[in-house]
Order: C-alpha cells, then sequence, then structure tokens
C-alpha cells in the first residue's frame, strides 16, 4: 500500500473533502439536515478569518480522510478545542488513518495551549470504542454533561425576543 500522509487541508481540498463529509452524514444516517455546498466549506475554512482548522488524510494525492476542529473557551480551563469531525472512507478503515489524523489534531491543540478537546459521538456509533482505546472519557457517564442545541429556528425565536 502507498504511503498515507496526513497534513493540513487546502483550498483546492474542499470539494473532495465536503463529499467525504456527505459521506458521514450519510454514515450517521443524518440526511435529514440542511447540507452546506463546498463553496461555503472553501469560504469558512480559507477566508479572511478562517473558522475551523481541518486535516486531510491523502494515499497517492487523494483525500481518503479529514478532521475539523475549531477552538473553544471556557472559564474554568481556558483554552479549548472542538473535533468536529473525523472521518475516513471505508476502504481505509482499520489502517491507522483514524489514529494518525486524531493525533494532528491532539498536536495542533497542545501546540496552541488548549487543554481539553472535546467532541460528541452518537451513541450507537462503534466509534466510541476507538475514541476510548485512545484515553477519551465519555462524560455523559462519567460527569453527567448533556449536550443542547438550538435549530436555527429557535435560535431566530430566541433572537427576535431580544431588546
Amino acid at each position: 500500500m502507498s504511503e498515507i500522509i496526513v497534513r493540513r487541508a487546502r483550498r483546492e481540498d474542499c470539494e473532495a473533502v465536503n463529499k467525504l463529509a456527505q459521506e458521514l452524514i450519510d454514515y450517521e444516517k443524518l440526511t435529514d439536515r440542511p447540507q452546506m455546498d463546498y463553496k461555503t466549506f472553501e469560504r469558512d475554512g480559507f477566508d479572511e478569518q478562517p473558522l475551523y482548522l481541518c486535516n486531510v488524510a491523502t494515499c497517492d494525492e487523494k483525500v481518503i480522510g479529514y478532521t475539523v476542529s475549531h477552538y473553544t473557551y471556557s472559564t474554568w480551563c481556558g483554552k479549548g478545542m472542538c473535533l468536529e469531525d473525523i472521518y475516513v472512507t471505508p476502504d481505509f478503515r482499520g489502517k491507522h488513518v483514524g489514529s494518525k489524523l486524531l493525533r494532528a489534531v491532539a498536536k495542533e491543540a497542545i501546540e496552541n495551549n488548549c487543554h481539553k478537546l472535546d467532541f460528541v459521538v452518537l451513541e450507537w456509533n462503534p466509534a466510541q470504542e476507538f475514541y476510548k482505546r485512545h484515553g477519551a472519557s465519555d462524560l455523559t457517564s462519567k460527569e453527567q454533561w448533556h449536550r443542547y442545541r438550538f435549530s436555527e429556528e429557535n435560535l431566530k425565536k430566541l433572537a427576535s425576543n431580544c431588546e
């Protein structure tokens, strides 16, 4: 097998990453969610103030996996990072590509003084074992944290009542 390289994504990778993101959405059975086009992904990551960090795993220059992460801030520990996505194409699973991608995010977090790396995993997703093998803690069971979200519709309702 050819060498697998993990590197920072470039603007020209956006279309390939967006296609893999769609594969992840399909895998997670979240196809009822709004979809983002690669031009928006490109703008948000590579224009004036990038909103996220993206790494890609390549084999023979083809993108076979990616991560998307961004910085967060907590009043109790300061700077942190959130891993939004990690995905590896089915043909390359079990070949340590996910581990290489996860290590690259961890390295970025440590080099930028982050005190934690947070992420969410669907309850049924077997990837939970992958994260546990790498030392992650399940905060739902350990600390009883529950993650909540305002949808765009509810966010608009909430903002409309602002004085």
